[in-house]
């Protein structure tokens, strides 16, 4: 009995012990300056929207950060700011040890690029934000033009919001995430086309042809239904033997030589 009072009270002077040394070395760490800035930034396997540099001009212009000590920075402020800027989806912002204060960014992940009439163009993400294009950066995404002028409201900057429920982009975003969610068709197709009567079209990497998909009702019929015709022709090698392939009938494909 003796022997297991001691074996427990040996346990929480442990805990005791080790929960100090915690709390001494976290005191220790937050009344350190801050001495460095590290930025990792998440690009989603492309070039990326955003650079270091461009970053650490947002938070630390003239090395304003390292006059701080850790435990005297506002890091959620810093959140908050970066989050403003267009191309970030997600930021945290936390202290290291040594000094060392890191800002991690998880970018924006572009599924289609819109050109309007005018030939501006902005992105939507896999979350339905709309965000702008960049100079210079031109990650590959599906191409969407058409009839989409008038259409994208400066006000409302997601998909999913209330005035983009009758849109022709709600449906093009439904549209994009179906290809994308077939590893075929995301490979395959490259442009979508919105034309004055309200229908839509899309454009392949391979065979010279044009896709008629009509409206995007029974969409996943129709897309399953060509997933099968292009087995088909490969099959046969005959990607480039027809001028239009029709999907805009029930149940059936129509093919223009």
């Amino acid at each position: 009995m003796l022997k297991k009072i001691i074996t427990i009270s040996s346990i929480i002077l442990m805990a005791i012990g080790l929960l100090a040394l915690i709390g001494f070395s976290y005191q220790l760490r937050s009344n350190e300056y801050i001495n460095e800035v590290i930025i990792n930034i998440d690009k989603n396997n492309h070039v990326g929207f955003l650079q270091e540099e461009e970053i650490i001009q947002l938070v630390n212009r003239k090395d304003t950060l390292l006059t701080y000590k850790m435990v005297d920075l506002d890091k959620k402020s810093i959140e908050n700011k970066l989050k403003k800027v267009a191309f970030i989806e997600k930021v945290d912002c936390y202290g290291g040890l040594n000094g060392g204060l890191f800002i991690t960014i998880k970018e924006r992940n572009p599924v289609v690029r819109v050109y309007e009439k005018s030939n501006k163009s902005y992105y939507i993400d896999e979350q339905g934000y709309f965000f702008p294009v960049k100079k210079h950066n031109a990650p590959r995404v599906i191409i969407a033009n058409g009839y989409f002028k008038e259409n994208r409201s400066e006000e409302a900057d997601n998909i999913y919001d209330s005035i983009y429920a009758q849109s022709p982009l709600k449906e093009l975003f439904r549209l994009v995430m179906k290809i994308r969610s077939d590893e075929f068709l995301n490979a395959q197709i490259s442009q979508i086309y919105y034309n004055s009567r309200g229908d839509w079209e899309l454009v392949p990497e391979m065979g010279g042809h044009i896709i008629k998909l009509g409206q995007l009702d029974n969409l996943d019929e129709k897309l399953e239904n060509l997933t099968a015709f292009y087995h088909d022709l490969s099959q046969h090698n005959g990607w480039d033997n027809y001028k239009i392939i029709n999907l805009t009938f029930n149940n059936q494909i129509v093919c223009t030589k």
